[in-house]
């Protein structure tokens, strides 16, 4: 039996270069990593093996005092999400106040006036005022335009009545609302001299500071258990004419003059800032959780031993092609959504900066970039949860495996925040947009999306024999097709008397949404192309280009149908492209185990048995199934008894 201390002996890549390229810079990724040994090392921040025995409210509390020692690790810098990663990522489960440090605090930095962020910032951050992102409601979530909630301008006591007209109206799912928040950030519908100004943000003291008891007029409490969150106070929030002053409108580009005018400047999706931060988060620090995946998955399936070879010695799983097939690609794609993620986090920042400097023009880019690679990445992250728990055996359902609970806790993010179909459509739009731009004005096209410059080029590309450095151009020949074929269509149906929303709704969407999809594999492609070149290391360079490699002909062999419809590519094409496909894994399979290693994960944060770090699956599992599961504590002579006295009755 070869140990993990032997695979890892025989790779040939430098792991920290790697982890760098993960966290950003190597600096960074040590830090990350002392602060997961250092986690190690206080109790407090563990997470007790006998959770999933604890009934809800007994984990909910559990997380008060893991969420404040994580805080005190971290200096209590939670307004700093980069440093706030470490505790998401080790806890692997949600936090108490994730949502409002995650989506208030950036709001009111964005959307509120200098004297707005004086007078709330320092209370947020320090937890004086816990507010809730009140936005979803019992009947519209990712429609945020129908929003009903109203907040009705008084100008003789210059004061806004928020107010809850009907049912669907009653807030509902807001994270930290059901029974931390004494605070909500409510989005409402802006009403002034009966007119409607569209949905704005408003500042909300929903419970009292000392007795945390709600305020008049104010109807708040949890929603109850559902998949995932099992410890976030989802809640539901009611408004009855609540009054609060005009002050408490964030204001930075909107505001009623005191004879009722409103006035607007900058682009109307500024409004979505605090979502479109959330959704950087969902990009950079939530796709790690596909790390702890895979962690777990692949060093159990080098130690997991079934099925004897030509020499009658049984194997590592991981030598199965069945099993490399499962993981190995998965791998790829991991690196391909962080790598990725990293550079439009970037994009994200510089935008932001040029709004704060009165610049809008990057915003459309930069929401519909977030909307789709948010809808590719949570997917991702729960279907890598579900195949590695599948990849584990009987073992794999367990919770002391650790991967049950990732599927759970993340499962929720392919909703929240913005439904994923709704995502993908949101960005297939702007892909639209951009095709007419291409004939127009090629040169206003962004970086991001810098391949609808070249139109003409891609849709004369044809590929007879199958090379890697083929593999970009056929990643762009694919969305550009699909995305022409679609404007095509639409042009069809609108010519055959459809109203184009008509058509939108009713005739394109799963055209769209594969359109949408696609550019999101290829821009993945595209950044984690770029990144390799900054490896120096040549053995490492070689790994990643295979795992690049392999990434993009699994996209592309996912669903080659379009390719071969237009030509592009023969059956031997694809046939030579799975020969490759097979290769690839076999390459890659002595490295897999230090390339998921680089992202510098510790036995606390996984939360399994079966891959831990010295590879003993069997030795832990058995200790916590024996020592550490409360049931065998329990004292059932009684109950047992009474089941015995049980008598069926024909």
């Amino acid at each position: 039996m070869i140990s993990l201390e032997q695979v890892r002996q025989q790779s040939k890549i430098d792991k920290m270069q790697v982890a760098g390229l993960i966290y950003g810079s190597q600096e960074r990724a040590k830090e990350i990593q002392q602060f997961f040994l250092d986690c190690e090392k206080v109790p407090e921040v563990q997470t007790n093996a006998d959770f999933y025995n604890w009934s809800r409210k007994k984990q909910f509390l559990s997380k008060d005092k893991q969420g404040f020692s994580f805080m005190k690790m971290i200096n209590n810098k939670v307004d700093d999400m980069e440093q706030y990663t470490g505790p998401m990522i080790y806890s692997a489960t949600t936090n108490h106040y994730g949502v409002y440090l995650g989506m208030v605090v950036p709001a009111v930095k964005i959307l509120g006036t200098d004297e707005q962020i004086k007078a709330w910032l320092d209370d947020l951050i320090n937890i004086r005022k816990a507010a809730c992102y009140a936005q979803t409601e019992l009947g519209h979530g990712s429609d945020i335009q129908s929003l009903q909630t109203t907040a009705t301008y008084d100008k003789q006591r210059e004061e806004f009545i928020i107010n809850t007209p009907t049912i669907q109206a009653a807030k509902f799912w807001p994270g930290d609302l059901g029974i931390l928040a004494n605070w909500a950030l409510v989005f409402a519908q802006l009403i002034v001299d009966d007119k409607n100004y569209g949905v704005q943000s408003f500042m909300v003291q929903i419970r009292d500071v000392e007795t945390h008891k709600p305020l008049n007029g104010i109807e708040v409490g949890d929603i109850g258990p559902k998949i995932g969150y099992q410890v976030k106070d989802n809640g539901f929030l009611k408004f009855n004419n609540v009054r609060i002053p005009k002050f408490n409108m964030l204001a930075k580009y909107i505001s009623i003059t005191p004879q009722g005018n409103v006035i607007k400047q900058g682009d109307p999706k500024i409004s979505y800032a605090s979502m479109m931060m959330m959704r950087k988060l969902l990009n950079t620090v939530y796709p790690k959780a596909a790390a702890i995946s895979l962690t777990i998955a692949l060093r159990y399936s080098y130690t997991r031993q079934q099925f004897t070879n030509d020499s009658k010695i049984e194997n590592s799983i991981i030598e199965y092609q069945t099993q490399q097939h499962k993981l190995l690609p998965l791998l790829a794609n991991l690196f391909a959504v962080v790598l990725s993620g990293n550079m439009t986090s970037k994009f994200v920042d510089f935008n932001f900066n040029e709004v704060q400097n009165g610049n809008f023009q990057h915003m459309n880019a930069c929401h519909s970039l977030l909307c789709g690679t948010k809808a590719n990445y949570t997917h991702f992250v729960v279907n890598c949860a579900e195949w590695c728990r599948l990849s584990c055996g009987g073992h794999g359902y367990a919770h002391y495996s650790g991967l049950p609970s990732i599927y759970q806790e993340h499962c929720p993010n392919v909703t929240l925040e913005g439904e994923n179909q709704i995502m993908f459509l949101q960005l297939a739009r702007y892909l639209l947009k951009l095709l007419k731009t291409s004939q127009k004005n090629p040169q206003k096209i962004p970086e991001q999306f810098s391949l609808f410059k070249k139109i003409d080029q891609i849709l004369q590309f044809k590929c007879d024999q199958f090379q890697f450095s083929n593999i970009l151009s056929l990643l762009e020949s694919s969305v550009i097709h699909l995305i022409t074929q679609t404007g095509m269509k639409m042009m069809q149906e609108i010519q055959g008397g459809l109203n184009p929303k008509s058509a939108w709704d009713y005739k394109l969407g799963t055209s769209l949404w594969e359109s949408a999809n696609y550019f999101i594999e290829y821009y993945k492609f595209v950044c984690f192309q770029k990144t390799i070149l900054q490896v120096t290391h040549l053995q490492t360079q070689v790994v990643l280009t295979n795992l690049l490699n392999l990434f993009g002909i699994t996209i592309l062999l996912q669903n080659p149908l379009t390719l071969l419809e237009n030509d592009v590519v023969t059956q031997q094409t694809i046939k030579q492209m799975k020969d490759q496909y097979e290769n690839l894994l076999t390459l890659i399979k002595p490295e897999a185990l230090v390339l998921i290693e680089s992202f510098c994960l510790a036995d606390g944060g996984l939360r399994t048995t079966i891959g831990r770090a010295d590879g003993k699956p069997y030795e832990y599992t058995y200790d916590w199934a024996l020592n550490e599961n409360s049931i065998n504590q329990m004292e059932l002579t009684s109950v047992v008894n009474q089941l015995k006295n049980c008598r069926p009755k024909l």
